[in-house]
């Protein structure tokens, strides 16, 4: 007889030990901190939780769950915070400490601590070890913030890791949810969770590729290649690339002048994939805002796919440089109404491929009259809620 998997490793356990610490302080729960992690959701965690920290006079520490910090991100935040051990007693007002190995001597959490959680394995872990904290005469009596970027439930089959996943949205400690998108903020209702108070943001445009539209003195037009760009990451399911792949190769079979087309993906690295007709479809990788906006300024069409009730960020960026871009419909997230260069397309290859094909039987190298979402591409503030949220984390009814 086989011997069988049992541990589920992302609940690998906190240990919380009673310190003092002279100064409010917020901490956030993180996976990593090294360059190849931060985009996306722990990149806006950190935006997150530097806002919060200057909004409500906080110190700030970083506790890394998942990575060890690398040279390159060590070198990244040491001008700003001190790489601190669990052992130590630190006072520093900005601190960094690696968790990773669950150092035996825990962490020490005083009462002016307040928490973010992140991703579901962190709060499930934090809710654990503050329920054993306080059977041991710990003091943790503030809310929690739960920062929720997507359903994480959803990125497991019904299983031990669905049901746990599940378990952090309906825990009995006070959280203030936090979420990603309103369209995910009405999902979670949809499904009668209940929080203490919830706040949610819209996605705004990043500031790099805001800065390379200015700089070009162009809202409303653009040259463009025979090129598609996808969103392309296979390490990631809820981006379906099996899906787009297998649309490309249909759309490459009927597309007339596929031979003048390039084909691009941005998002992980990976071999180049034979469509067929002697077309590829290229990775490169993870790109830097120039380079990516340079990428988006010249690609005529454009696919990216998020299984999932968040929006994703690459179809209304791909949709404000005038990229022609399917994407997907998910429960009731539906992106077409952001502009009328985002087309909600069915999931399925064939059908993907038929729009394409409309889509690049259509081509002109010159794209006018960009219609730019300004509410999205003017924010500034991505957290008008921060001031009214500080209020409520420190208030002292709870």
């Amino acid at each position: 007889m086989s011997k069988i998997e049992t541990k589920i490793a992302e609940i690998n356990p906190y240990h919380f030990r009673k310190g003092m610490y002279p100064r409010k302080r917020l901490n956030i729960l993180l996976p990593s901190i090294n360059p190849e992690h931060v985009f996306g959701g722990i990149a806006t965690a950190l935006k997150f939780f530097d806002v919060a920290a200057k909004c409500g006079g906080f110190d700030k520490r970083i506790i890394l769950v998942d990575a060890e910090p690398s040279k390159e991100a060590e070198k990244n935040y040491k001008q700003v915070y001190r790489f601190v051990q669990c052992k130590e007693e630190c006072d520093d007002r900005n601190q960094i400490i690696s968790y990773v190995h669950r150092d035996p001597y825990g962490i020490l959490v005083s009462p002016n601590d307040f928490f973010i959680e992140t991703g579901w394995w962190t709060a499930y872990c934090l809710q654990e070890a503050l329920n054993i904290f306080s059977l041991n005469g710990g003091e943790y009596k503030h809310p929690i913030i739960y920062l929720i970027q997507d359903f994480e439930p959803g990125f497991y089959p019904w299983s031990s890791k669905y049901v746990l996943a599940d378990s952090t949205y309906r825990d009995r400690h006070k959280q203030i949810a936090v979420f990603n998108s309103y369209q995910l903020m009405d999902f979670f209702k949809v499904r009668n969770y209940v929080f203490e108070k919830e706040y949610c943001f819209d996605p705004v445009f990043n500031s790099g590729l805001r800065q390379y539209i200015e700089k070009k003195k162009r809202k409303e037009q653009a040259i463009k290649k025979k090129q598609i760009l996808i969103y392309g990451r296979p390490g990631t399911p809820r981006n379906a690339m099996e899906i787009i792949v297998q649309s490309l190769k249909i759309w490459v079979g009927k597309q007339s002048d596929i031979q003048s087309w390039i084909i691009l993906s941005a998002g992980e690295s990976f071999e180049e994939i034979d469509l067929g007709k002697k077309m590829f479809l290229k990775s490169l990788g993870k790109l830097t805002i120039d380079q990516y906006a340079k990428l988006l300024d010249e690609s005529y069409a454009g696919i990216s796919l998020m299984v999932s009730p968040h929006p994703s960020y690459p179809p209304l960026e791909m949709a404000t440089f005038g990229v022609r871009t399917l994407t997907n419909q998910f429960e009731n997230k539906d992106l077409s109404s952001f502009s009328p260069f985002i087309t909600s397309v069915q999931v399925r290859p064939q059908a993907i491929a038929n729009q394409l094909e409309e889509i690049c039987c259509t081509y002109k190298p010159v794209v006018d009259e960009i219609p730019i979402n300004m509410t999205y591409y003017e924010s500034r503030d991505a957290f008008p809620f921060m001031p009214e949220l500080v209020n409520l984390l420190e208030e002292k009814s709870w």
